[in-house]
């Protein structure tokens, strides 16, 4: 009753905390957007995708038009760089709307997810959210230190760019992906996927466009400036999703 509660008053405040899913619905294809973990690849071949096949942004604005006005500050407040021609949704929305659709996901070590958002939003020269003082954050943290504060707040209050992976794609205690692009292995991750989509949606959605990102040497730079007390945290506060999408590293 009180997580029911919770939830409803959390929806009307933060409207857009649980869309994460973007829908091709004439390619059937939807995916699991998590802040922080897709290569700039995924970026552009879904941009691609969605120029070549998607909607008219005037369609998904007219299903959730309050919702689509705020999008520039959802998560990471990139959001408004992915909705072009896709549909946004909830995962409750997607599996009435959608039942059929295949489902595939972006993931990252979160240890290294953690990282580009520190570089994105809260690192030397950036300004963090004005809500994450309430969460303990301060300007100017060491990575270290933005670290630590993340693993002290639980998922429920956690803003989805450090949210966990899983929290993120669990609905109803199932992970509505099937199919993971680990940033760490893109191409045959990508392969796999476009098989799939040949099987079962009948189209090709291409190779996955090679690039580097942009902050991958100061994310590796900052990994190597912690000690083993932050990886432990992390990897405690992180638990399921390594057990899950990471399950062999």
């Amino acid at each position: 009753m009180l997580r029911t509660l919770y939830q409803t008053v959390d929806r009307r405040r933060r409207p857009l905390r649980d869309h994460h899913y973007l829908v091709l619905p004439a390619l059937g294809l939807a995916y699991g957007r998590c802040p922080n973990a897709a290569s700039d690849g995924i970026r552009q071949a879904m941009a691609t995708l969605a120029r070549t096949f998607g909607e008219a942004t005037s369609n998904a604005q007219s299903e959730h038009p309050a919702a689509q006005a705020q999008h520039a500050g959802y998560a990471t407040g990139t959001l408004s760089s992915w909705v072009e021609g896709m549909t946004l949704l909830s995962a409750r929305e997607l599996t009435l709307r959608h039942p059929d659709a295949l489902i595939f996901s972006a993931v990252r070590d979160p240890l290294a997810r953690l990282a580009a958002c520190y570089l994105r939003q809260y690192g030397a020269g950036r300004t963090p959210p004005v809500s994450s003082s309430f969460l303990g954050f301060r300007p100017q943290m060491s990575f270290a230190q933005f670290a630590l504060q993340v693993c002290a707040i639980n998922d429920r209050k956690s803003a989805n760019a450090y949210r966990s992976q899983t929290a993120i794609l669990r609905h109803n205690r199932t992970l509505l992906p099937r199919h993971f692009i680990r940033f760490e292995s893109p191409e045959p991750d990508w392969q796999a996927l476009r098989e799939k989509a040949r099987q079962i949606c009948g189209i090709d959605i291409g190779t996955l466009p090679a690039c580097q990102d942009a902050n991958e040497a100061e994310v590796r730079k900052l990994l190597t400036e912690i000690g083993p007390d932050v990886r432990d945290a992390v990897r405690k506060r992180y638990r399921r999703d390594y057990q899950v999408l990471y399950a062999q590293s």
